[in-house]
């Protein structure tokens, strides 16, 4: 079972492990990752503030450092701004169990995210991928890193509306919140799935710039294997003097 989108409900982790279940759960702080640890997960992703979608406040290789040393036994997977087997072998060297990517592979030949979804992650570059601001503090808004496009428009649009009922006591904030999770709920299929990428929402990592190709989810291995392979060969050198 993995669960995503910040700490779980109380006594989860262990009504699932009761169950005979494997527990995996999203870190975006080091704070994060020690409670949950403490409860007993089986493993966790760390993810840093260079992904795409629903991202945390820390970088990538800040949250390595951090937290792979104090994990012990607790497998750590890394994601967040990986585009390159190079990279990833920094994170294998640094104790990870491994890497989890999503904007590379979002762009696979086999991935079922429409062709013009795929065509608006090859054109990007990292600077394109900008995670959304938060205009109210009244608002629980988590920072949305996509392509910007109109759908970047928009939700700044819906939000300065709601912060405008919020002053006129119409909605509450949770109700706010609300809205704009299913803004980006509806958004994020109208791009991937619909292929409407002007006003759907793009969401990619800032590894975005990396990604040049469609290809088989096989060469994207391959790839990545002869890269680590070849930094890992770059380094023993270095170390050999």
């Amino acid at each position: 079972v993995i669960i995503a989108g910040g700490l779980p409900p109380r006594d989860a982790i262990t009504r699932l492990k009761q169950a005979n279940g494997k527990v995996i759960c999203f870190a975006v702080t080091a704070n994060m990752a020690y409670n949950l640890i403490r409860q007993g997960v089986d493993a966790l992703i760390v993810e840093g503030h260079e992904a795409g979608g629903h991202v945390g406040p820390v970088a990538t290789s800040v949250l390595a450092q951090e937290i792979i040393p104090a994990a012990g036994e607790v497998p750590v997977f890394v994601a967040g701004g990986i585009g390159s087997g190079r990279m990833m072998l920094q994170y294998l060297l640094m104790g990870a169990s491994g890497i989890q990517m999503g904007t590379r592979f979002a762009t696979a030949a086999e991935s079922p995210a429409h062709p013009r979804f795929k065509e608006a992650l090859i054109k990007a570059s990292a600077k394109d991928a900008l995670t959304t601001a938060q205009f109210d503090p009244r608002i629980p808004v988590i920072p949305v890193r996509a392509i910007v496009n109109e759908s970047t428009r928009d939700f700044n649009t819906l939000q300065l509306g709601l912060v405008a009922q919020l002053e006129r006591d119409s909605i509450t904030p949770r109700e706010a919140g609300m809205k704009l999770e299913e803004f980006w709920i509806g958004g994020l299929r109208k791009a991937a799935i619909e292929g409407d990428v002007e006003t759907g929402s793009i969401m990619a990592g800032q590894s975005v710039g990396l990604v040049k190709s469609v290809l088989t989810i096989r060469e994207i291995l391959d790839e990545f294997m002869t890269e680590a392979e070849t930094e890992a060969d770059r380094i023993v050198k270095i170390l050999a003097g």
